[in-house]
Formats: structure tokens, C-alpha cells, sequence
């Protein structure tokens, strides 16, 4: 059978929000492929859009810039309607970078450091064990959006971890894309920007939030990293420090986790 594709965002990695999220949506290969007919339909209007990028919606010196705010949360309206109709599930996974920083970030490699890898390894994990737990052991091809600072080391380190056995058979291969090419990206885009302002900023309930999660027939999966789990990971990762390190190639000087004993 051919694989399942899953196309995958981030939102909040510029380190100024409270929460880090990777989001996106898992469909079929054939509703895939006839997705980009319909979102150009919505994004052309009129008023005429080029792409969608969720941050630019609310500007004024946007693309955006001629639409009121009725045209403007129609428009995403009618997107996510697109969506439901070619994708299978939403999925995201997200973690507060204030508990990454304490707990986790000063404790490991540079090269590390960034709470990206935890939420990738975390998506990947979500993914592949929702599928198996659905009994649809179909592998997934994944199609992150382009990013030169993580995606070297993101397939590093899948490389080193591919071995375990939630992911045994399950992913295809894993991409970076630019989101203005791809445009299921944009589509994820759009769920994690919700995703991390439902959670981010108190204001009143957006309805997209919602409508994009629960868009597309089968249930959707989400997944909190919670400051818990980030320390039953250092937990761990202070008993297996040295042989990680080495794995990863780092000499024997800097293969120290250095955690401090967890307070009561």
C-alpha cells in the first residue's frame, strides 16, 4: 500500500512564546495530490492571496492588508474547510519552553539545545504509534517545513533512534520543504498557529481552533509535553549520558549531563 503522507509545522520557536508546538495533518497519498487545486481556489479570492502564512492574517502591511477582519476569518473558514476534505487526522504535539529551558536546555550539548528535536522525535512518536494504535500500520512519509538550522541534525537524529520500535516499519523517509511549494505545509501552518495562540494568549475563544483540529474525519491526536515528563527524561538520561553522548560523537570531555538532583 502506498505510504501516508504527513505534512508538519512549528510555531512559537522563536523563543518568545510560552508554548513550542509542531502541529500538522496525515492523510493519503491520492488526497494529497488533489489537495493544491481547491487551497488555490480559496487563496485566489478574490482579494487574491499568493500563499497562506497564518502570522501575516492580522497585519496591516500584508498581503492581507485590503481584506477586513469578516473577509479575513472567512478566508480561513473556507481554508480549513479544504483541509477536512484531504486530511485524515490533525496531530500536534506541543511543550513550554520555559519548562525546556529550566529543565532540559542547560544540561546538554549546543547542538542540542534546541527544544525543536524533543517536539520532532515527540511528533514522529505521536504519528507512528497513533496509526498502529488505529491498526493502520501503513508507513508515513513526513514533510517538515524548511528550516536550515534543524534539519541536518533532526535526520541525525532520527538516524540514531530509528532503531526503536515505534518506528520499525513506519517511516517512508522525512523531508524538509519550502511551505510556499508545498502547499499542505501551509495548511499546517495554519493548525499550529492556532494551536499555539489557543494556548499562548488569553483572549476569547477563536472557533478556528476548533474547526481545524476536528476538520478531517478521524479523531485527532495531541500531546503535551508536560515539565513531568521533561524531567523523567533527564531522569534517564542521566543513567544513559555517556553512551548518548558517544553515540551522537561528542569526545569524552562534553559526554556529561550535568543535572542537578531533582528538588522535593
Amino acid at each position: 500500500m502506498a505510504p501516508l503522507k504527513a505534512f508538519i509545522d512549528d510555531s512559537g520557536s522563536g523563543g518568545d512564546s510560552p508554548w513550542f508546538v509542531l502541529a500538522g495533518y496525515i492523510g493519503t497519498a491520492a488526497a494529497w495530490d488533489s489537495f493544491d487545486k481547491p487551497w488555490r481556489k480559496v487563496l485566489d479570492g478574490p482579494p487574491k492571496l499568493e500563499y497562506f502564512k497564518h502570522s501575516e492574517v492580522y497585519g496591516s502591511d500584508t498581503q492581507w492588508g485590503p481584506f477586513t477582519l469578516e473577509q479575513r476569518n472567512q478566508r480561513i473558514d473556507d481554508l480549513i474547510k479544504v483541509i477536512g476534505k484531504h486530511a485524515r487526522r490533525a496531530i500536534y504535539v506541543r511543550l513550554k519552553q520555559k519548562d525546556y529551558d529550566e529543565v532540559i536546555k542547560p544540561y546538554i550539548p549546543p547542538m542540542w539545545q534546541n527544544a525543536y528535536y524533543f517536539l520532532f522525535i515527540g511528533f514522529l512518536s505521536s504519528a507512528t504509534g497513533m496509526e498502529k494504535w488505529a491498526g493502520n500500520s501503513r508507513m508515513i512519509e513526513f514533510f517538515f517545513d524548511s528550516n536550515q538550522q534543524v534539519e541536518k541534525p533532526s535526520k541525525k537524529l532520527y538516524g540514531q533512534v530509528c532503531g526503536l520500535p515505534q518506528f520499525a516499519g513506519m517511516v517512508e523517509d522525512i523531508h524538509y520543504k519550502d511551505e510556499k511549494l508545498f502547499w499542505p505545509l501551509q495548511a499546517a501552518d495554519l493548525l499550529a498557529w492556532q494551536v499555539r495562540r489557543r494556548f499562548s494568549v488569553e483572549e476569547p475563544e477563536r472557533p478556528q481552533y476548533e474547526m481545524a483540529l476536528n476538520c478531517p474525519l478521524d479523531t485527532p491526536f495531541v500531546h503535551t509535553i508536560t515539565r513531568e515528563s521533561l524531567e523523567e527524561l533527564g531522569e534517564a538520561m542521566d543513567e544513559n549520558a555517556k553512551a548518548l553522548w558517544a553515540s551522537m560523537g561528542y569526545p569524552e570531555s562534553m559526554r556529561k549531563w550535568k543535572r542537578p538532583p531533582k528538588t522535593v
